[in-house]
């Protein structure tokens, strides 16, 4: 689906580039070897995770598929949500073509399925498994980085990540 003709595209060509509200996913992929996927982002640079808006009519579940199947070429089993990021400080993003938004993100788990993950839809301009433990906040997506490193609380903690 083109950006023009998702839900939040056709809201952006109402209001422009003003603030907005979105629900966001974020999906960390872990492999066997607790390496997790990371992708290049096509219009910044820099590197992230697999995530994206939520669709109107579509469950998160549905949302987190989607976006991982669309960025990735990857199908999931089954995903563990691990945590809610909704600080301002953190979901506060200013696209580089000037959309703005205030994200409420929904955090999750999934083992990789297998296969060689490819980008669907053009976002992504690579792609590595990666030790999430270190991997610098430079050159991250500002606001994925704090997700990575709830992931990483989740997984030494077991307790749900909220902030």
């Amino acid at each position: 689906m083109s950006f023009a003709d998702s839900y939040l595209g056709q809201i952006r060509a109402l209001v422009g580039h003003r603030p907005l509200l979105v629900i966001g996913v974020r999906v960390v992929i872990e492999d066997a070897q607790g390496r997790v996927l990371i992708l290049r982002r096509q219009d910044t640079g820099d590197w992230g995770l697999p995530a994206g808006a939520m669709e109107l009519g579509e469950s998160l579940a549905e949302a987190m598929r989607r976006e991982v199947r669309e960025e990735t070429d990857l199908s999931l089993g089954e995903i563990e949500v691990f945590g809610i990021s909704s600080d301002p400080g953190t979901e506060c993003f200013t696209y580089p073509n000037g959309d703005q938004v205030q994200g409420v993100s929904i955090l999750a788990h999934a083992r990789a399925p297998g296969g060689t993950p490819a980008s669907n839809d053009g976002e992504a301009a690579g792609f590595r498994f990666v030790d999430p433990v270190g991997i610098p906040a430079e050159g991250f997506t500002r606001p994925e980085y704090p997700s990575l490193q709830a992931f990483l609380r989740w997984r030494e903690t077991g307790r749900f990540q909220f902030f």
